[in-house]
């Protein structure tokens, strides 16, 4: 038994740990309180495909070209990383549609107290939004845009330039879906639209839209969602955290760490969710934080000591580093991914 255990051990990357779980999780969650679990229509999953899934569709394509040269364990986690994100997606879709049936409590009140408190903030966002960014029309829905760029560059990069990270970088991206998931339901809350209007109207009208599908899942229950939930797979309000921030700061943590050409593009777009986040109403104050929190989590996890999103231990054998890898290793004095003794070759 010990002997099946090492095994899986090895053979198991942790992205399919996480996938797993999470997927088993929401059918116990469902069990529990009779919920219906939604499958998206086909508009719905285009939605969240072009949002979240196609730059992994790209980087299997790499996986296959990297598995035909030769370079076995790097492409079996490009191979695996969008499966396991599809199921990830799937299962949060389902737990943010299920919040008012699993915690019916809302903080919006508490939130907005908070707003209130600090309306210079907002207001100074408000302005930020119309003036600083004043030249980015609000029909270009750059919000999601912007952090679409943010997810693709981010992969691709990681894919073709340091792709002994990219295991790293799918475990954070996979835990922060699956934890902002859950942490969805610890203090939920709809949003600051509820109070004030955001400086955006075409956002404002769809959020009345999401509001209506709101009122009416916790009006009629869970059978309201199973009638009506695969063409509003996307539309579940989820204020707190911040998931958009979450995955901007993740994802300049990233930059930070393996690609710092990025950084000030990626800190400029950071910026602009930040500001645009709280100026169109999407999220309270607290909310920016709290995303904050769980991306310095995710990446600390993934990224720490002890993560073990690593391809490891990679030896020349198995996948030696790309030309862009070993570029990068010779001009900043680090070993090489498959050097048998790194401290020989610092000297």
């Amino acid at each position: 038994m010990r002997g099946v255990t090492i095994y899986l051990k090895k053979k198991i990357v942790p992205e399919i740990y996480i996938a797993v779980s999470f997927i088993v999780l929401m059918f116990v969650v469902s069990f529990i309180f009779k919920l219906p679990v939604i499958i998206p229509s086909g508009e719905r999953a285009r939605f969240v495909g072009i949002h979240y899934i196609y730059p992994l569709i790209g980087v299997a394509l790499l996986g296959v070209l990297m598995l035909l040269f030769g370079k076995r364990a790097i492409a079996i986690r490009f191979l695996t990383a969008m499966p396991c994100y599809v199921v990830v997606l799937f299962a949060h879709f389902n737990f943010k549609l299920w919040i008012p049936h699993i915690n019916p409590m809302l903080f919006d009140d508490l939130y907005w107290y908070i707003d209130t408190k600090l309306q210079f903030i907002v207001d100074f966002f408000y302005f930020f939004r119309l003036s600083i960014f004043g030249f980015v029309p609000f029909e270009a829905n750059s919000y999601m845009i912007l952090f679409i760029i943010l997810f693709y560059s981010s992969f691709i990069y990681c894919a073709i330039i340091v792709p002994n990270s990219f295991g790293k970088l799918t475990v954070a991206v996979l835990l922060q879906q699956a934890l902002g998931g859950l942490a969805y339901l610890v203090a939920p809350a709809l949003g600051p639209f509820l109070y004030q209007e955001g400086v955006n109207p075409i956002i404002t009208e769809g959020q009345a839209g999401m509001l209506r599908f709101y009122q009416a899942s916790v009006a009629e229950g869970p059978a309201f969602l199973a009638a009506n939930g695969s063409p509003n797979f996307s539309v579940g309000l989820a204020a707190m955290p911040s998931l958009h921030i979450a995955g901007a700061v993740l994802f300049l943590l990233f930059a930070w760490r393996e690609a710092k050409v990025l950084v000030p593009i990626y800190s400029l777009i950071l910026v602009f969710l930040t500001v645009t986040s709280v100026a169109t109403r999407w999220h309270y104050l607290v909310d920016l934080p709290a995303g904050a929190l769980l991306a310095w989590l995710c990446f600390a996890i993934a990224f720490g000591p002890h993560g073990r999103g690593a391809v490891a231990p990679v030896s020349a054998a198995v996948a030696s580093p790309s030309w862009f890898g070993t570029r990068r290793a010779r001009r900043t004095g680090a070993p090489l991914a498959d050097d048998p003794n790194p401290e020989i070759s610092k000297n």
